[in-house]
């Protein structure tokens, strides 16, 4: 019967959950637009440099979106508690819910159960959406290299760099035949001296021996060194090859790493990234629940203390406890924690550190009374 009572919603309570699930929705889709743009630009510079295809530019945003959803719902929610209950004491709505009955535990209680679908999401993201994404992501990654390990998709009419901007590359059209381009221009800075190479015509070779993909230019030139200098050269050929890339999984066999392997792989593993891959996973839902604890009191604004009041202090308190999560990856990965201890410490910590802000509101209150009758007293 109590576990019923605890999780029977009054009218306030559901107003309070509706008015934080607006605002912990409209923070997560800035978050998730914020995240979109970010991934578009590395996207974009993985294109430029010739890692991965245009074709699958779409494809990898939108996984990308998938793997990072449960990393930015822990924020947004909190950032959702924050605003919402913030502005319930900006407009003084809670000091009237505070003056008819309603108790500190009563708001906690109130947000906990509003946390509980948000836990249960971030969850099932975290274990199994998460690492589908991700997997998703090394697969087209790979049939990407995999694609292109033979046949590179150049296109006439622009530059495109290679090997991180190392060679320049453009031809002006297609030759008779297909994979087959005429009149190219490539600038090399592989070596010691710059070198620029052109040609009427050239194709695209792959050399299974060596594993390496080579531009073969027929009927050119090849100018090496600076102009001007005793090392300047100028060579005509009749067929040179330009290795633009090293195949390294010649086999097509994809190693997923742990953050990419689904629950039931990683479950009940004895292998140590697997066990900590799991700790991660864990670490996340909850931390849902702890942001929660501390999200409570730090929306509390005292009198005289600005519209959102601590909410700067908020922002810094989010930015440690990332970087505490990152931080306990980092140590699970290298081994230097141990696995019994995992990441479940870094929600504990944040749960202390809401029981010392509220003992620390109330000490402060407790203190503001006992002045304010001894002014009284003077009077």
């Amino acid at each position: 019967m109590q576990a019923i009572n605890f999780f029977r919603l009054s009218i306030l309570d559901r107003y309070l959950i509706r008015d934080l699930y607006k605002t912990f929705i409209g923070v997560l889709l800035v978050l998730v637009l914020i995240l979109f743009a970010n991934n578009l630009v590395f996207a974009l510079d993985k294109i430029i440099s010739g890692k991965v295809s245009r074709d699958v530019l779409w494809q990898l945003m939108q996984f990308e979106i998938f793997e990072m959803l449960s990393l930015i719902m822990p924020p947004a929610f909190y950032f959702g508690i924050l605003v919402s209950l913030g502005r319930l004491y900006r407009d003084s709505e809670m000091i009237a819910m505070q003056m008819s009955g309603i108790s500190n535990l009563a708001i906690y209680r109130t947000y906990l159960i509003g946390s509980i679908p948000v836990v249960l999401l971030v969850g099932m993201i975290s274990f199994y959406v998460m690492p589908w994404a991700k997997q998703s992501i090394e697969i087209i990654q790979m049939d990407s290299r995999t694609k292109d390990s033979r046949i590179t998709a150049l296109e006439t009419g622009r530059f495109q760099e290679f090997k991180g901007g190392e060679i320049v590359f453009f031809a002006a059209s297609a030759g008779a035949n297909k994979g087959e381009i005429r009149d190219v221009f490539i600038q090399n800075n592989r070596g010691e001296q710059p070198a620029i190479i052109t040609a009427k015509e050239g194709y695209q070779l792959y050399d299974p021996e060596n594993k390496g993909q080579y531009m073969v230019l027929k009927d050119g030139y090849r100018y090496l060194g600076q102009p001007g200098l005793n090392t300047f050269s100028v060579s005509k050929f009749y067929e040179y090859g330009i290795r633009i890339r090293t195949v390294d999984n010649e086999s097509g066999e994809l190693k997923l790493p742990a953050k990419a392997r689904p629950f039931s792989q990683i479950w009940g593993s004895d292998q140590f990234d697997n066990r900590a891959e799991m700790q991660f996973r864990f670490a996340i839902p909850l931390s849902v629940l702890a942001l929660t604890f501390v999200a409570v009191p730090l929306s509390r604004s005292m009198p005289r203390q600005g519209i959102y009041g601590r909410l700067f202090v908020a922002f810094v308190v989010y930015f440690l406890i990332m970087n505490l999560m990152k931080l306990a990856d980092k140590w699970m990965d290298k081994g230097e924690t141990p696995i019994w201890l995992g990441m479940w410490w870094v929600p504990l910590l944040i749960a202390s550190v809401a029981i010392l802000i509220e003992f620390y509101d109330r000490f402060a209150y407790l203190f503001t009374v006992k002045r304010l009758k001894a002014n009284l007293v003077r009077r």
